[in-house]
């Protein structure tokens, strides 16, 4: 299915706008209307989905403080990444407006979306019409403005594969499709490559082609380097697995940390490479994952993300005296 996001003026959109969260929050979630509609559209940035038949199924508007509210997809379209496009853009619209950051009241039944999508849980669990939810935020780059001195860049030497456009997401459904994808993936890494796993699952990860493929990698450069982050090591410690393994012999280079016990681990496979590019399987239990070969701006909120669960997280000593 073909959906189409853009910014849309109040003026000319509110009926589809006001359509679309009527049947989600005022039907579906029981949201009191004085409450829904609280004077603030007008003076938004609104954003809206229209899939290939022209119907509007979605919907996000960005407040003048940087707060992204009002995310709603119709029931019968979610779970298609139509969520994720809606938030994208809104992300991109107020880092080019200069924002510093944006954040949101996420329901609390969607704090995982937008973990995945690069925000932070800041402060504690509240209720807003009813309904539990969790602020979150994410620190925006300032975006370059062509009025500073001369920069120089680095040259990334990790490029989209087989000439596929920048920002082209792929999908992959089914267990061999995901492996298959993830053969791909870890081929391009030129520097850093993360992963996040739960419990650095062994179809995927104790792949014999996977691992092979990650081996090469690091043995390329003596400044590449391989970071694993898990929150459950017992499927490793009853049984054998060849990326352990491998960390084991290259403990230079390949680093398995885990998350510690009070920390809420996120419930997706994950990997991210060069701050360029990222593979996601939003839940870990099911075999389906997309894939953005070169976004470099959701790569480094992937990023960042890892990396701030990653100073976090301790020593795995269950690994550390595993006999393999």
């Amino acid at each position: 299915m073909e959906v189409h996001v853009t910014e849309v003026p109040w003026s000319s959109h509110s009926e589809k706008l006001q359509d679309i969260r009527r049947r989600v929050f005022i039907v579906e979630q029981n949201v009191p209307k004085e409450i829904e509609w609280d004077g603030e559209d007008e003076g938004s940035r609104h954003f809206l989905a229209v899939n290939e038949l022209g119907l509007a199924v979605g919907c996000a508007r960005l407040l003048a403080s940087g707060q992204i509210g009002r995310m709603a997809v119709l029931a019968e379209f979610r779970g298609t990444g139509i969520g994720f496009k809606l938030l994208n853009l809104a992300v991109e619209t107020a880092k080019l407006s200069g924002f510093e950051k944006v954040f949101l009241h996420a329901q609390t039944h969607a704090r995982a979306f937008y973990s995945r999508a690069g925000f932070l849980v800041e402060g504690y669990e509240f209720e807003e019409a009813g309904i539990p939810h969790i602020n979150m935020e994410m620190i925006l780059p300032l975006p370059f403005d062509g009025t500073i001195g001369p920069v120089e860049f680095e040259v990334r030497e990790a490029l989209p594969i087989d000439d596929t456009p920048p920002y082209e997401l792929h999908h992959f459904d089914g267990e061999q499709a995901c492996i298959e994808s993830l053969k791909t993936t870890v081929d391009l890494p030129r520097r850093s490559l993360r992963i996040y796993s739960p419990t650095l699952d062994h179809l995927l990860f104790d792949n014999t082609d996977v691992v092979n493929a990650i081996s090469a990698f690091v043995r390329n450069s003596r400044h590449t380097e391989v970071r694993v982050l898990i929150s459950d090591p017992h499927p490793m410690v009853t049984r054998a697995h060849r990326l352990v393994e491998l960390a084991r012999r290259m403990d230079d280079k390949i680093s398995i940390r885990c998350l510690p016990k009070e920390v809420s681990p996120a419930d997706e496979n994950m990997l991210v490479w060069d701050a360029s590019g990222f593979w996601i399987a939003p839940d870990y239990r099911e075999y389906i994952a997309y894939a953005n070969y070169y976004d470099p701006v959701t790569a480094r909120r992937h990023t960042d993300r890892f990396d701030h669960q990653w100073q976090r997280s301790v020593e795995c000593a269950e690994l550390r005296v595993l006999r393999l």
